[in-house]
């Protein structure tokens, strides 16, 4: 039997979302695969395994989008039923310096990265409940720990992410429902292809997929990789604010004050 019968992934066209749809694919689940580009869900379903087409259900829909995701997951209780894991995935950034931050970027990166992962979960959130066992999951990032340069709105949502799911916990976990936070490094992805600067310790989609089913596996409460990057994170987290800043300042060098 597979460790989780039924999976539900946002963003799940390129990157992580697909890599980890590919992990849970070969363990037997099915999955069940949102992104807003449906060509590319099905292009994925097609290149599989005839025994793997029939565990994947296309739901393209944007997570931004409330009604478009509202019918997504309905299609998805009709055909197998509410999931047993759900992974928040789906994001985007843009990197905006002081001169290029304007309000719809923010507001669209805040849609998706925050608010459509909190739209996910209220969504799955009743079923679970009722049935007193779920999984759910949400990818967030290691810049959700402290401020970083051109990340004020990414950081934001990341951060709002992480708290959410954190506070979510204490409530769900006596109900019999696993939350895990899912805190990256620099992974190989459409995204990260867009940063003009050098990303130390940067891991193919692939590799990220394993740390985090590993995780899933385990029902870490948080899950963050690449170990030896994000433990640096988490102790440049604990610094007082002048020396992490001058620290910061340092790394990213005159780049962080290019306007």
């Amino acid at each position: 039997m597979p460790q989780f019968g039924t999976a539900w992934i946002t963003g799940a066209s390129t990157g992580i979302g697909q890599e980890l749809s590919k992990k849970l694919l070969s363990q037997g689940t099915r999955v069940a695969m949102t992104a807003r580009h449906a060509d590319k869900i099905h292009a994925f379903r097609d290149s599989l395994p005839a025994s793997q087409q029939t565990l994947v259900l296309p739901l393209p829909a944007d997570v931004a989008n409330h009604d478009a995701l509202s019918r997504a997951y309905a299609k998805l209780k009709d055909f197998w039923g509410a999931p047993d894991l759900l992974v928040a995935n789906a994001g985007t950034h843009i990197n905006m310096q002081a001169s290029q931050i304007d309000w719809v970027p923010c507001r669209d990166l805040l849609s998706i990265n925050l608010l459509g992962a909190v739209d996910c979960i209220i969504l799955v959130l009743p079923d679970m409940l009722a049935r007193k066992s779920g999984y759910i999951a949400g990818v967030g990032s290691l810049s959700a720990y402290r401020g970083l340069p051109w990340a004020a709105a990414y950081g934001a949502s990341k951060a709002g992410l992480n708290n959410f799911l954190q506070s979510l916990r204490f409530d769900v976990e006596t109900h019999g429902i696993t939350v895990s936070a899912i805190n990256p490094g620099f992974v190989q992805t459409p995204l990260t292809d867009r940063n003009p600067f050098p990303m130390p310790m940067k891991i193919s989609a692939e590799k990220a997929a394993e740390y985090i089913w590993t995780g899933l596996l385990k029902k870490k409460k948080e899950i963050h990789f690449p170990p030896a990057f994000s433990w640096s994170f988490k102790l440049l987290r604990i610094l007082p604010y002048p020396m992490y800043h001058a620290i910061i300042r340092k790394i990213t060098g005159s780049a962080s004050r290019r306007e």
